[in-house]
C-alpha cells in the first residue's frame, strides 16, 4: 500500500528525509541515498536507474521468486562500476543489529517515536490488529 499522505510521509520528514512513493522520473534531483523497502521488482529496476552518480541503494523488501523481471545485467554492472554506485541488501537479524536498535532508540526523540505505534488492539480481538487501516504505521497487541 503506497501512502502519499499521512503519518509514514510525516515520520520521514521530521527527521528530514525525504518519503517519496510516486514515480521516480517526477523528482527534480537524482537521489543519493535510496532506501527501498517494497521488494517490487518493478520497483527495484526504477531505484537502481535512478540513484544518482555515486548512490547508494538499500533494499529492505523482499521480493517473491518465480517471477521474471527483464533487467539489463550489463547497463546495471557499468553503472555501478562507471559511476561508483552501491546497491546492497539489508535484514537486522541477530543480537548485535537488537543490541544497537536499542541503543538508537534510547536516544530518539520519545515523542517521534509515540507516532510510530498508531494503534493498540487488546488480544481478545486480535484479528482486528491485521486489518489495516488507512493510517496505520504500527499496530501492537496488548496482553
Amino acid at each position: 500500500m503506497r501512502h502519499f499522505s499521512g503519518p509514514k510521509p510525516e515520520l520521514v520528514k521530521d527527521l528530514g528525509g525525504t518519503y517519496h512513493c510516486g514515480d521516480l522520473s517526477a523528482l527534480r534531483e537524482p537521489p543519493d541515498v535510496i532506501i527501498e523497502c517494497t521488494g517490487a521488482p518493478t520497483v527495484l529496476g526504477d531505484v537502481i536507474r535512478r540513484a544518482g552518480p555515486s548512490g547508494i541503494v538499500c533494499l529492505t523488501g523482499v521480493s517473491v521468486s518465480g517471477k521474471r523481471s527483464p533487467v539489463d545485467v550489463g547497463e546495471a554492472n557499468r553503472r555501478m562500476v562507471l559511476q561508483n554506485d552501491v546497491v546492497f541488501g539489508t535484514v537486522n537479524a541477530n543480537r548485535r543489529h537488537y543490541a544497537a536498535a536499542v541503543e538508537a532508540l534510547s536516544k530518539a526523540d520519545p515523542n517521534w517515536l509515540a507516532r510510530l505505534v498508531t494503534r493498540r488492539v487488546p488480544v481478545a480481538q486480535w484479528r482486528d490488529a491485521f486489518t489495516r487501516h488507512p493510517d496505520d504505521v504500527k499496530t501492537v497487541l496488548e496482553f
